[in-house]
């Protein structure tokens, strides 16, 4: 189904019709979400602020257990996972990354930046106090990399009473899971602790043509929370999360004809020599401290974070021939197979070192990242309120890249073995003032200044000395060096029509620091973004109606292209681009027994003085999602949610992709009673699938894709 402009216009209308319609329709009171996106709790209808936010009986109710799920529940947001679990490309009101690059958004969990686009997508997400998605720079607050918004991550807090819970599920592609969590008092009133683990093991959705699973993943990962409160004035909090997960990794897909790039059936399914694996360990660390002064509270969060990723995978993504075929002509030249004999030459299995049998990729992408945020906090009361802080972040960062291939006798040949390292020193200062010019009316004024001196090296990993590197001169150097800089505003206006009738009107710059790939240097990029926002309440409190427009002038865009010769990634900027869209959300109970949620986003995207949209940016994306409860007796109650997703089709590779239209079905039901419940459900019932990236390589073109359907069911106990 493709949404038109006009159509889309229609579910807009549509969606402000039924925000109007009459109070004999909204019956239940719609719970207020309390959220942090300025550093301070304040009501969500009352930030002015674009935020979709999911507190934790939405994030149960929708099944929310990675990021592909909430961003898939968000207006004008794209998640891309490509050929490993550190590589997910996302797109928010246009703007998305070059690969190696930062994230567009700043991502958070629990007060501790991510700091690198591979920490973002981490595998599961449990035991989840709320979600906030802040759209639109948020640099002038969170710092370079907000370019297009931030996400904060709030996990559950250890509790002052005994509580826990089990859940079991299993899916198809036998997947198993287990999530577990139990909190409590250590010392009353003073210590407390939580501890989340979660387990899955699966063979995978997706397999080959001979019948090898190629999305298998067996994750593990524990996080412990210690919150100490030894009087009314201090708050320690010790946060350590440790996960392991091992996967399968460069499951493209090869095609020989570009007309197929929307086909998913057995003309597209993977032939695969060597099956691809990942391997990811992560480990983070951070200790908090909240003092309250007289006058304000006194922040300060450390973070730590330990990333070691290497993956071994096809880079020819082809299973050789078998016996008396002729051979396929690779990316790298013709695989013969281990049990091939080549036509020409006559040589089979035994032949001489050098025959091909497949071509292999080896990467390694590993992150020590070390971060510091030190803030003073106003207290909410007074007619002026402020936030003021300083951020400090040193990454270090190895990339490893050996391309090569592999004879009969299963010895690697790599004709590039490549290992860069790259080094980020990046400091900030930042001041946040918000003034009540009367009581309706409030004036913010932010303004950030950030500082990145970054470097990189190529390296021999066998000895760690360092190799010559070229200077755009084309003169050899141990190191190339850039250092990026920018003072980030953002001004707001918002103003409070009645108690629950908010407008507010912004203009904020967002900025994003360059990087070096593979000794490559991509210049930083800068948004310009003008924003009025509209946040409403209904029939009082019954129904919630939030809509913005907002207008970017986005300079220096990052883009990496794949390349069949050396270094293979290479990166370059768009000079000038436009974007011009809206986002319309609401919610409303139709009855006691029912809600209904939807959103809608538009993008208008342009490159100036070329005639086509920017890349991997949908027009249209639209969700709606009907969720019910209804009480049977005894105690207990049934409950389901429908939620529809559709998405816009989009270009790829400046146009040389057009990938197609999807409308995407999940479909929970269950059953609760006292401490038990039971859920089933479907993921992407309709079994839609797109090309989340594609490469043509001279001799044939090469995709990753959306994952299918999935059944199961997850039963769990709370205590």
């Amino acid at each position: 189904m493709k949404i038109t402009r006009l159509s889309m216009i229609s579910i807009a209308a549509i969606i402000v019709a039924g925000a109007n319609i009459t109070t004999a329709f909204a019956q239940e009171l719609i719970e207020e979400i309390v959220v942090t996106a300025r550093h301070r709790q304040e009501s969500l209808q009352e930030t002015p602020i674009a935020i979709t936010a999911f507190d934790s009986a939405k994030i149960e109710a929708a099944g929310i257990t990675d990021v592909h799920d909430f961003i898939n529940l968000t207006p004008n947001f794209l998640a891309r996972e490509t050929f490993r679990a550190g590589v997910t490309f996302l797109t928010i009101r246009g703007i998305t990354t070059g690969q190696q690059g930062f994230a567009p958004i700043s991502y958070i969990v629990d007060g501790v930046k991510a700091s690198s686009l591979d920490a973002v997508n981490q595998g599961v997400l449990f035991d989840l106090e709320r979600i906030e998605v802040l759209k639109g720079p948020q640099s002038a607050l969170y710092g370079a990399g907000a370019i297009a918004g931030a996400v904060n991550v709030i996990t559950k807090k250890p509790t002052d009473e005994f509580e826990g819970q089990v859940r079991l599920g299993y899916a198809e592609g036998d997947d198993y899971t287990f999530k577990g969590s139990i909190s409590g008092p250590i010392i009353e009133d003073t210590l407390r602790f939580r501890l989340s683990g979660y387990y899955r093991n699966t063979d995978g959705l997706i397999n080959t043509t001979t019948g090898d699973d190629l999305d298998f993943e067996e994750q593990g990962a524990l996080r412990g929370r210690l919150l100490f409160t030894p009087n009314d004035t201090v708050n320690l909090e010790l946060r350590v999360a440790y996960s392991e997960m091992n996967a399968g990794a460069a499951r493209q897909e090869v095609f020989n004809d570009i007309s197929l790039l929307n086909t998913f059936n057995s003309q597209t399914q993977a032939r695969r020599g060597i099956l691809g694996k990942e391997n990811r360990d992560t480990l983070d660390f951070s200790a908090k401290i909240d003092i309250e002064l007289p006058f304000a509270t006194l922040t300060s969060i450390t973070g730590y974070h330990d990333m070691d990723q290497d993956l071994y995978g096809s880079a020819s993504w082809i299973r050789p021939p078998a016996l008396g075929e002729p051979p396929i002509i690779s990316l790298f030249g013709p695989i013969l197979g281990e049990n091939a004999v080549e036509p020409t030459t006559g040589f089979g299995p035994a032949g001489p070192t050098g025959d091909i049998v497949d071509n292999f990729q080896d990467l390694v992408d590993d992150f020590e990242i070390f971060t510091q945020d030190v803030r003073l906090t106003s207290h909410s009361e007074g007619r002026i309120r402020w936030v003021a802080g300083f951020e400090y972040i040193d990454r270090e960062i190895i990339n490893g890249l050996a391309v090569g291939t592999l004879n009969p006798q299963n010895t690697s040949l790599p004709f590039i073995d490549r290992f860069d390292e790259r080094n980020d020193e990046i400091w900030g200062v930042y001041v946040h003032v918000s003034f009540d010019v009367t009581e309706d009316l409030e004036l913010t004024l932010s303004g950030r200044y950030d500082e990145d001196d970054y470097s990189t090296r190529l390296f021999n990993p066998e000895t760690g000395a360092t190799l010559s590197l070229l200077d755009e001169n084309g003169m050899p150097v141990d190191k190339l060096a850039a250092t990026d800089s920018k003072f980030q505003p953002k001004v707001t206006l918002s103003y409070d029509f009645t108690e629950n009738l908010h407008a507010y009107l912004t203009y904020s710059e967002g900025y994003r620091f360059g990087f070096f790939n593979t000794g490559n240097l991509t210049n930083p990029e800068e948004t310009k973004n003008y924003e009025f926002g509209l946040k409403s309440a209904l029939f009082d409190g019954k129904a919630v109606f939030n809509a913005a427009v907002f207008y970017i002038d986005y300079s220096n865009q990052q883009i990496t292209t794949i390349s069949s010769r050396p270094p293979f990634r290479l990166t370059n900027n768009i000079p000038e681009s436009e974007i011009l869209g809206f986002e319309i959300e609401t919610t409303f109970h139709v009855t006691e027994e029912l809600a209904l949620s939807a959103g809608v986003g538009y993008l208008d995207t342009e490159i100036s003085e070329l005639d086509r949209r920017l890349d991997a940016v949908p027009e249209v994306t639209a969700n709606v999602a009907l969720d019910y409860v209804q009480p049977i007796g005894n105690g207990a109650e049934v409950f389901g949610r429908f939620g529809w997703r559709h998405q816009d089709g989009f270009i790829l590779k400046s146009g040389q992709f057009e990938v197609h239209a999807v409308d995407f079905l999940d479909i929970r039901l269950g059953m609760r009673k006292d401490n038990w419940f039971i859920t089933g459900f479907a993921k992407n019932m309709l079994d839609e699938q797109f090309a989340t990236d594609a490469t043509f390589f001279g001799v044939y073109y090469v995709r990753s894709y959306s994952p299918p359907s999935s059944l199961g069911v997850e039963v769990g106990y709370r205590f």
